[in-house]
């Protein structure tokens, strides 16, 4: 396949990171809608109109491309709970704030339970070191402005935002509904898998980590 002429004439720095935010723009959908083990680059270069060869340009492997989607649904994610958090709001309002911050970005949830596993281990090391320090600075804003707003004992904010993303990462491997139509389903099953929902799952442990944090009552 031949490159697109834009893709070719991309020479300032500001023309190649909005040709690599195209690319990851398409990697992000194509993966919402394929899974991340169907998820292959040639499907990813017809989408956006070049070759393989050329999305290579960009990212070392699959991998570090699928880390880049990770780190950009993370930030993003975090960003919009760092707004949504308010002066002494209760443990219910923050929890709930923390899942739906997460649910409205899918390809955190989808790629989160393979990034030690098998995402990480397949980029070089200075690729993975820079992600995660990209992270850490996005989690350490947030955590700081939850020990103030909350005020929680220094610390806490990235103590519990640790808890809670690991408790996230638990829920969506039993959660079934992003799978299955619920009215295709005998009542008794659907009611199930509703209660098994990843939002339910966490809220219902997202009480006890913040709880067990703060002392304090979760409503």
């Amino acid at each position: 396949m031949a490159i697109r002429e834009d893709f070719q004439r991309a020479r300032t720095d500001l023309e190649k990171e909005a040709r690599r935010n195209e690319i990851l723009d398409a990697a992000e959908d194509l993966l919402l809608k394929s899974g991340n083990e169907r998820f292959a680059v040639s499907a990813l270069a017809a989408r956006v109109g070049i070759s393989k060869s050329t999305v290579f340009l960009y990212f070392g492997n699959k991998e570090e491309m699928l880390l880049a989607v990770y780190e950009r649904a993370f930030i993003r994610a975090f960003t919009q709970l760092g707004d949504r958090l308010t002066e002494g709001m209760s443990g219910r309002a923050f929890c709930e704030a923390f899942i739906d911050s997460l649910i409205e970005h899918p390809a955190l949830l989808i790629l989160r339970a393979q990034l030690a596993r098998t995402i990480e281990r397949s980029v070089a090391l200075d690729s993975m070191v820079s992600s995660k320090q990209r992270i850490l600075a996005c989690g350490q804003a947030v955590s700081d402005k939850m020990d103030r707003m909350m005020n929680l004992e220094t610390g806490n904010g990235m103590r519990m935002l640790m808890a809670l993303i690991n408790l996230t990462a638990g829920a969506v491997q039993v959660d079934s509904l992003p799978y299955v139509d619920p009215d295709a389903l005998p009542e008794d099953i659907a009611d199930l898998l509703q209660t098994v929902s990843i939002r339910n799952i966490f809220m219902s442990g997202a009480e006890l980590i913040f709880c067990g944090a703060t002392g304090r009552p979760f409503d």
